[in-house]
């Protein structure tokens, strides 16, 4: 009630307060006196509760969005004036390609400032002049192209912490941009066509910790940056860089974030990897970027760089060595050799992305690849594995191999990788593994995808593979499912076999864990499944059998799966179906039936059934009459079957959404028939709620009666 009433005394306009500029409704406080304000076109009629003015003990904060502003000064009288001059955060929109701004004049108090996207393209005078308590201003999205005597200042403000001017049509920065704005900590000219940095404008910033230039034009740092020794996250990526040396960035060991992705660098200068680890802040994560340029070789490097790793590995050098790590991405660039030692500035190195270049041979110093935890080596043309490289790898937890030539998993290769959570060999030329030379996964769970590869056969012996959870075998030259023998792999409860070419299920075809639980065999060429196929796998779930050349299902199929909660037997060429083909899956909550050009469903064995089945039937040649029935006794408690669909048919013949097969006469029909019934079981549950109401007044007034008597 109290912020109510607050809000009313705000608005001081005579009529009504819907219609105002600064309407009612757009009115929020959030503190004894602070509010947030939306206005329209114009700031009028608002004022200050009185408690407010010239309040001390409760400072007055004012969030004022003005949207579609008409122009660029106020109308105001003295109410206005006295809101306008206790805003302390600003936003607004509208169109001034030329503009003095001048309703800055009655906000001396503002602290950010927004004015994004009001295609403004001259800003004349010095609107931010009397602005000494402004942190944060953003211009961007503007067409501004000049900034020469833009940020000019009464009195430098000393709280100015972050200037946005990205996305604009800015070219040159001149020498005195910013002077004097020395406490800015972060400055955003992305997006801009800045291509020359000769003027040194940065000179004067001594507490910058973020740049950012990318998207830009520039070729050459040219030392423009090289006062900036508070720098941490430099962000250079999109411009026309082409040669890069410790002239150009003398500050670049004191970087958390170098951006240099999506220039065109050929030659990687080894000062680029190079770290002084103890400027930083403990668990600080230092990204060395650059992806999408043209490199083709990462070299050895020099021996003081060398020396320099090992001095700053010594205990007392630094205490942050040991919780500062390091992220690498060279993905995208042409890069076919990389030297054995090229690694070793890299205190560390816990993400490396060597991903799309021209590896054939990913042999590097074991000692550099301790802390990986992300390795990706995929698209590149890699035909075989050194065990030199991962053995030393004992915190690899994802791995991508993908996209390569890879015929094998050599031997040993990742005996000492025990925290493997997901390793993806999709889109190889391998063709069998019968040994499978992966000793553990994760403790919690490994996933392994083999997809897109022309494996036919898998065996993973006894004590190898130890907990891998999913095994993805998807798009495969699999013909006889008896070759992949999984029987070992007590923790596998994943397996997708789909897009094989899978002709025939035997009871002896698939040598698979009982504690598989689900199990993706769609998209082959399956005509026949034998009884007794799924015995083994008794605790399986969910089994998916789409898209194969199933005509019929015999008995005893299924047997054994009594936990078996989703059946998909979609796109196959089933017509009839008896349900007592099911009687095993005691726990069947979902059978998908779509597209099998079914005529009859016999459901009687779902009666009694223990849980309610959907049961998804479009796509089918059933007739209106069966699927009346079959709607009638669900919705009268008959049965368990619910026919569904997962798409609402929209044309044709149709009961509750559900296509079926009947003249127009015999549908109408229909439809009255189960309206008639449908409204008989709604009047017996009324009579029978009736009674019993009855029942319980009788109750309650022999009652009464018995403790009337029993007074008397």
């Amino acid at each position: 009630m109290m912020a109510k009433g607050l809000l009313f005394l705000i608005v001081t306009t005579m009529i009504s307060p819907v219609f105002c500029d600064c309407p009612l409704d757009k009115i929020r406080s959030f503190g004894k006196c602070s509010f947030h304000i939306q206005c329209k076109t114009d700031v009028r009629d608002v004022a200050l509760p009185p408690h407010c003015l010239g309040s001390t003990n409760d400072p007055v904060i004012i969030d004022l969005v003005l949207n579609n502003a008409k122009s660029d000064m106020f109308d105001i009288n003295n109410r206005d004036r006295e809101i306008l001059y206790s805003v302390t955060t600003f936003r607004v929109s509208g169109v001034f390609p030329k503009t003095n701004l001048s309703m800055l004049e009655h906000m001396p108090h503002l602290r950010v400032l927004f004015l994004v996207n009001n295609r403004m393209e001259i800003i004349y005078g010095s609107p931010f002049s009397q602005l000494r308590h402004l942190e944060h201003l953003d211009l961007s999205h503007n067409n501004l192209t000049d900034i020469k005597d833009l940020l000019q200042f009464n009195t430098y403000p000393s709280r100015f912490r972050i200037l946005v001017l990205a996305h604009n049509a800015i070219e040159k920065i001149p020498n005195v941009s910013f002077n004097g704005l020395s406490s800015l900590t972060e400055l955003d000219l992305s997006f801009n066509r800045i291509s020359d940095l000769s003027d040194n404008p940065f000179q004067n910033l001594t507490r910058l910790g973020i740049l950012k230039l990318n998207n830009n034009r520039i070729t050459d740092l040219n030392g423009a940056l090289n006062e900036l020794h508070t720098l941490k996250h430099l962000f250079l990526r999109g411009n026309q860089i082409q040669n890069f040396n410790a002239q150009s960035l003398d500050i670049i060991k004191e970087l958390e974030t170098f951006d240099l992705s999506s220039n065109q660098l050929e030659d990687l200068k080894e000062v680029v990897f190079v770290r002084h680890w103890k400027h930083f802040d403990t668990n600080s994560v230092c990204k060395i970027l650059l992806s999408d340029n043209q490199i083709i070789a990462i070299p050895n490097v020099k021996s003081k760089e060398v020396f320099d790793r090992y001095v700053r590995s010594v205990p007392g050098y630094g205490n942050n060595i040991f919780t500062v790590t390091t992220e690498l991405d060279l993905s995208n660039n042409a890069i076919s050799n990389i030297s054995y030692n090229a690694f070793q500035p890299l205190v560390r190195l816990v993400s490396l992305d060597l991903s799309h270049n021209k590896i054939t041979n990913f042999d590097v110093n074991p000692r550099d690849m301790i802390y990986v935890k992300y390795l990706n080596l995929s698209c590149n043309f890699i035909t075989n594995l050194k065990f030199d490289s991962f053995q030393s790898m004992h915190n690899l937890q994802n791995l991508d191999l993908s996209h390569n030539d890879l015929e094998i998993i050599p031997g040993h290769t990742f005996t000492n990788n025990n925290k493997l959570k997901y390793l993806n060999m999709t889109d190889n030329q391998i063709e069998k593994l019968e040994h499978f030379r992966i000793k553990m996964f994760d403790p919690e769970g490994g996933v392994l995808d083999l997809s897109n590869n022309s494996i036919s056969q898998l065996s993973i012996p006894n004590g190898e593979g130890l907990h891998l959870n999913i095994l993805v075998l998807k798009a495969n030259m699999i013909a006889d499912p008896a070759l992949i023998y999984l029987c070992y792999q007590n923790k596998l409860e994943t397996l997708d076999m789909s897009v094989n070419i899978i002709q025939e299920l035997k009871n002896n075809s698939l040598n698979l864990p009982v504690t598989l639980s689900s199990l993706d065999l769609s998209n082959n060429s399956i005509a026949k499944i034998h009884p007794g196929t799924f015995k083994r796998i008794e605790q399986l779930r969910t089994l998916r059998l789409a898209f194969n050349k199933l005509t019929e299902i015999e008995y005893g199929t299924f047997q054994e799966l009594k936990h078996l909660s989703y059946l998909d037997l979609s796109y196959n060429n089933i017509t009839n179906l008896d349900s007592r083909v099911m009687t095993d899956l005691k726990s069947l909550r979902m059978l998908s039936l779509k597209y099998n050009g079914l005529y009859t469903l016999d459901y009687k064995i779902w009666l009694g059934h223990h849980f309610d089945l959907n049961v998804y039937l479009e796509g089918n040649n059933i007739s209106c009459d069966w699927l009346a029935a079959a709607l009638n006794d669900y919705n009268n408690g008959f049965s368990k079957m619910k026919p569904i669909a997962h798409m609402r048919s929209s044309s044709g013949y149709s009961l509750e959404g559900i296509p079926c097969e009947q003249d127009a006469h015999q549908l109408s029909k229909l439809t009255t028939v189960m309206a008639d019934e449908r409204l008989l079981v709604v009047v017996q549950k009324i009579l029978r709620a009736v009674e019993h109401q009855n029942d319980l007044y009788k109750r309650i007034f022999m009652g009464h009666e018995i403790n009337h008597k029993s007074v008397n």
